[in-house]
């Protein structure tokens, strides 16, 4: 009996200090800052180029601003282009991501054709954004907006769902639906109301370019080489056909956004790499520098060469390396950020105000975001 009871207490002993006296390997966190997921439902027919191209150059402003905001809201961004039935394509699905590079460069290949006959199947592309998406489950802190922006009232094809059925489904799911109005096509605007005011969101109504006021700046080439540089600082992890992939793909929208996007919007996606803190997939200097994984917890195959090859010690003073890098790289662009956004600001009241997509969304956003309690 006694040798029983010695056991037991030996057991006990044993089971405490494994769970208390050693250290455990660092668990991935779960995040729970406030979070955006917003779609836009685009289309991108031959009349909507001016909003595509304003879309392309504004979208960083625009998710700068809330992740700029005091709760410093994590945010993610779904894609649907919508046409009509007989053209390339009815509609195409980028569904709710944190890659926000992969939403740029899925935008910049949008290309406004075909349409023509005014009605589009709108029926099928807000269907496709409320229940498509990926949307995260409803719960406190979270966000879910959709902007349905276009000129043409929907086609009325029986085989799609009308779209205040889909609108009141959106709202059941805690969803917010705004729409953006391009243009004046008679018929359009009653509809565009009718969404916005089921979906318990805003109505606006812009000029059919669009109306973004692109303002070119004396710091945007500065902004983007800071970009690129901090670009450099990225490093890859897991495993080796995982890694070769994700490497690829990182350097492949970097050579896309560094070739063919405006100036001004590198300037604004050189912001949002400094405020982003999980800006990057599979990065090794971001999980290290967020706490969300440690080092020497990190299987040495699952390195990139380089780093394999060194100690435990070495590989921490190189991550540390890179992450001081970013920090000097972070505060010269919100240095010159701040810069920018005093011209910006100025160059605008010089044109009497915006009143154009950029400016729709973000009072949209500013008003539903408060009403969400995220701030």
């Amino acid at each position: 009996m006694k040798k029983s009871a010695v056991t037991l207490l030996f057991l006990l002993v044993s089971l405490t200090f494994n769970s208390f006296g050693q250290k455990k390997p660092l668990q991935k966190t779960v995040d729970n800052r406030d979070t955006l997921e917003m779609v836009f439902v685009l289309d991108t027919t031959g009349s909507m180029g001016g909003l595509i191209d304003g879309a392309k150059q504004r979208i960083w402003g625009i998710i700068n601003d809330v992740m700029q905001k005091p709760s410093k809201p994590r945010v993610r961004v779904g894609l649907v282009a919508y046409r009509d039935t007989g053209d390339e394509y009815v509609t195409k699905l980028l569904p709710i991501t944190e890659d926000l590079d992969k939403v740029y460069t899925t935008l910049m290949d949008y290309r406004a054709d075909g349409g023509g006959d005014t009605p589009e199947n709108v029926r099928k592309a807000l269907a496709e954004g409320v229940r498509n998406a990926g949307w995260a489950s409803s719960k406190n802190g979270l966000a879910q907006i959709v902007f349905l922006v276009g000129d043409a009232p929907p086609q009325s094809y029986q085989q799609e769902p009308d779209v205040l059925t889909t609108t009141a489904e959106a709202v059941r799911k805690n969803m917010i639906i705004n729409t953006i109005q391009c243009g004046d096509l008679d018929g359009t605007k009653e509809i565009w109301q009718s969404i916005a005011m089921r979906g318990e969101g805003k109505y606006f109504a812009i000029a059919q370019d669009g109306g973004v006021q692109a303002i070119a700046t004396p710091y945007d080439s500065k902004l983007a080489d800071l970009a690129a540089k901090l670009g450099k600082t990225y490093v890859t992890y897991g495993a080796k056909d995982k890694r070769a992939a994700q490497v690829h793909v990182q350097a492949a929208a970097e050579s896309r956004i560094t070739t063919d996007a405006s100036m001004g919007a590198q300037a604004e996606r050189a912001v949002n790499k400094a405020v982003n803190s999980f800006q990057y997939d599979a990065d090794l200097v971001q999980d290290v520098e967020n706490e969300t994984v440690k080092i020497e917890n990190v299987k040495t195959e699952n390195l990139p060469e380089d780093l394999q090859k060194l100690s435990v010690a070495e590989r921490k003073k190189v991550i540390d390396k890179r992450i001081a890098e970013r920090k000097t790289i972070r505060a010269e662009i919100l240095t010159l950020s701040k810069q920018r956004d005093e011209f910006v600001a100025a160059e605008r009241a010089k044109r009497g105000g915006s009143k154009g997509f950029d400016t729709a969304v973000a009072q949209a956003l500013k008003e539903q975001l408060a009403k969400k309690g995220i701030r």
